[in-house]
Order: C-alpha cells, then sequence, then structure tokens
C-alpha cells in the first residue's frame, strides 16, 4: 500500500501579458503627467493648487499599484524559472516603478505649484485668459483695425520690414486680446460688488487697449504694404469671467490674476518700453510707446487698486495667497515672442532701423524685470500691512 501522496501540481504563474500592460500605463502614465506639467506648468496659468495635487496622490497610488503588480507577476515567474528573461523583466518593472511612481506624482505638483515665469517681454498689455489657455486672436487682411499714424517705411529693406511686420503684429494681437481681458475685469469687479471708481478704471484701460491695438495695427500694415486686422473670436463665446461660487475664493482670483497679470506684468512692460524711447526714431511708433507707457503705467497702478480693495474685503486668505503666488514668481525676464521670430531678429545683422522704429533691445528685458520685481516685493509689502490705508491713497 502505497503511503505517500502524489505531489500537487504548482499553481500556474500569473500571465507575463499582466505585467506587460502594467509597464505600458506605467510609461504611458509618466508620459501623461510629463505633457500636463509642459502645458501647466511652465505657463504663467498653471493648474490650481488642488487639482495639481489630486493628480499628483491619484496617480500616484495608481504608478504604486502597477508597480506591484507587474513585479509580483514576475517574482512568480522567477521562482518557478530563474531564466535571465525573467530577470531582466523583474529589474525592468522595478526600474520603470520607481521612476513612474516618483516623477508621475511630482509633476503633476509641479504643474499646480510650478513657478510663475512672469517675465515675458514682447506685446504689451494685459493676458486674456480663457479658463486655462492664455489666447489672441488670429489675423486677416481687413482695414477695421488699422486706425492709427504710419511709419515712414522708405528705406528699409524687405528684411527688416517683414520683422518689423511681424513685432508689431505681434503686439496688436496682444493688444486687442488685452480689451476683452480688461471687460473682464470689470464684469468681475461688479460681481464683488467694487467701487465704481474701479470699474470705471476698468472700462477706461479697456478704451485704452483699443487705441493701442490700432496704433500698433496701423504700424504692422504700414510695414506688411497691406491693411491687416482681426478675425473673430470664438473662444470668447464661452465666457471667462466667471468667478468662484464662495466669495472669499473669488477675491482671491481677482487678486492673484491682478498681481500677476497687471501690478507686475503690465508695470514690466510699461517700463521695459520706456526704455526704447531713447532709440525711436519715427514720430508714428515714439507716439504709439508714448501711449502704452502712459497708459500701461495707469493699469498697473488699478491693479495694485484691486488688489487692496480684494485684501480689505477677503483679508487673511487673499493676504495668503498673494504672497504664495508673489513667492512663486520666477527671476528669469523670458521672451512672449515665437522662437522663430526671435531667431529672425538676432539674424538680423543690422538692429539700428528696429530701435528707430519702436523695438525694444533684449538685452534691456532682465536689468528691467530685476528692477520692478524690486519695486513690487515692496509695495506687496506695505499693502499687506496697512490694506485699509492703502486702499483709500490708491483709490483717491
Amino acid at each position: 500500500m502505497n503511503h505517500f501522496a502524489p505531489p500537487s501540481p504548482r499553481a500556474k504563474a500569473p500571465s507575463r501579458w499582466i505585467a506587460l500592460a502594467c509597464n505600458v500605463g506605467l510609461m504611458l502614465m509618466l508620459a501623461l503627467a510629463f505633457g500636463g506639467w509642459f502645458t501647466y506648468g511652465c505657463q504663467p496659468n498653471h493648474l490650481h493648487e488642488a487639482v495639481g495635487t489630486g493628480l499628483a496622490i491619484v496617480t500616484g497610488l495608481l504608478c504604486l499599484a502597477m508597480t506591484l503588480v507587474g513585479s509580483f507577476v514576475f517574482f512568480k515567474h522567477l521562482r518557478r524559472d530563474s531564466s535571465a528573461a525573467n530577470m531582466l523583466g523583474l529589474a525592468a518593472t522595478v526600474i520603470v516603478g520607481l521612476v513612474s511612481t516618483m516623477g508621475t506624482p511630482l509633476l503633476w505638483f509641479m504643474s499646480g505649484l510650478g513657478r510663475v515665469n512672469l517675465g515675458g517681454f514682447g506685446g504689451w498689455g494685459r493676458p486674456l485668459r480663457i479658463g486655462q489657455r492664455t489666447i489672441t486672436p488670429d489675423v486677416k487682411v481687413s482695414s477695421e483695425w488699422a486706425k492709427g499714424p504710419r511709419p515712414n517705411v522708405n528705406g528699409l529693406d524687405n528684411v527688416t520690414r517683414a520683422i518689423l511686420r511681424d513685432l508689431w503684429l505681434h503686439d496688436a494681437r496682444k493688444e486687442h486680446a488685452s480689451v476683452p481681458a480688461f471687460g473682464q475685469v470689470a464684469w468681475q469687479l461688479l460681481a464683488l460688488g467694487a467701487p465704481s471708481d474701479l470699474v470705471r478704471r476698468a472700462h477706461v484701460a479697456c478704451l485704452q487697449e483699443i487705441d493701442h491695438a490700432e496704433r500698433c495695427f496701423a504700424l504692422a500694415s504700414a510695414y506688411a504694404g497691406q491693411d491687416l486686422g482681426v478675425q473673430a473670436m470664438p473662444a470668447l463665446f464661452a465666457g471667462g469671467a466667471e468667478l468662484p461660487k464662495d466669495r472669499s475664493r473669488a477675491l482671491i482670483k481677482v487678486a492673484t490674476e491682478a498681481l500677476i497679470d497687471g501690478a507686475l506684468l503690465e508695470d514690466y512692460n510699461a517700463e521695459l518700453a520706456r526704455t526704447a524711447l531713447d532709440d525711436v526714431r519715427d514720430p508714428a511708433a515714439r507716439e504709439a510707446l508714448i501711449r502704452i507707457v502712459e497708459d500701461e503705467a495707469e493699469h498697473a497702478a488699478l491693479a495694485w487698486a484691486i488688489i487692496a480693495f480684494c485684501i480689505a474685503e477677503g483679508g487673511a486668505p487673499v493676504s495668503k495667497a498673494l504672497s504664495e503666488t508673489f513667492a512663486r514668481f520666477g527671476d528669469e525676464a523670458t521672451s512672449l515672442y515665437d522662437p522663430a521670430l526671435t531667431r529672425r531678429v538676432d539674424a538680423l545683422a543690422d538692429k539700428s532701423p528696429l530701435y528707430a522704429h519702436g523695438r525694444v533691445r533684449f538685452a534691456c528685458a532682465q536689468p528691467v524685470f530685476q528692477a520692478r520685481k524690486r519695486v513690487a516685493t515692496e509695495k506687496l509689502a506695505s499693502l499687506l500691512a496697512a490694506p485699509s490705508a492703502i486702499r483709500d491713497s490708491l483709490a483717491a
């Protein structure tokens, strides 16, 4: 009689396809996180902090789960067969898993907390934000917006004229987008019950941006040899002036956008445009620059008044959000121009005609940015220390 039972068959190891799917999933999660960081973390309009943190937590847990499942599958196969293929599969899964589990949450977190590289020169005016996008209108042949003084183009070669056309056209599109941007500001101020003076100044700024856009389109049209204008902007159909229902969050949104887009960006660009006045010789370009310098400085002052109003209304939460937002500003002035256009400017042997027609020397950007950031640091500190008194002085 046989007292020994036959050995039970060993349980079948899970399919390697499961581990392969986990590895593909890990790489996909990492690629999506990198895309999110590139789209939002590198831009001023980064993801909301809560969204970035939430995505970081969820994707981190998913990556950890896929890493554990994939490693378990290859471990089971390795116990049955210690082949090089199984060892390589386990090692690859662990490496991909560690990189994805650590990198994916970090990238999403940075998408919500990335430094705001505000110092963008190239185009005046307040940015137009629709959701997470900053938009400008497309161009068409039209005389409807080219209504300012025209420059003297005699003596300019075709290459220089083309560069001047594209530089001023870039600015014209930015100025045009600032018109609805200040419309949004006025709408939001009314929603928050702001004083009439702030609402009036927002509407005046809107009219000033129309004037800037017309002048820039006129300059660009002269260099192009044909009138240029804008196409319709269907992106505005979706709105863009919406505020959070919670009043505190609404005040934070208005205050931080005023800090980014007005108190810093418009102030910086006003001072940068002022440097071009030393070189400009064309009367039409000079007149446009003078208007831009004066009006953008007014818009920056309006932004500080809006910030003071929001602090007085919202108190500590608004002050905290402003401090955190300002702390995330980068220290480098970057170009907002298309890289191809920047390369064309750099390749131009004689840049003096650009400066004579109102263009800024790129070398001026960084020192002006640093100087205006120091001014903004002092203003914000004073405002946070005594919001009510400074609000009254700014509104006066």
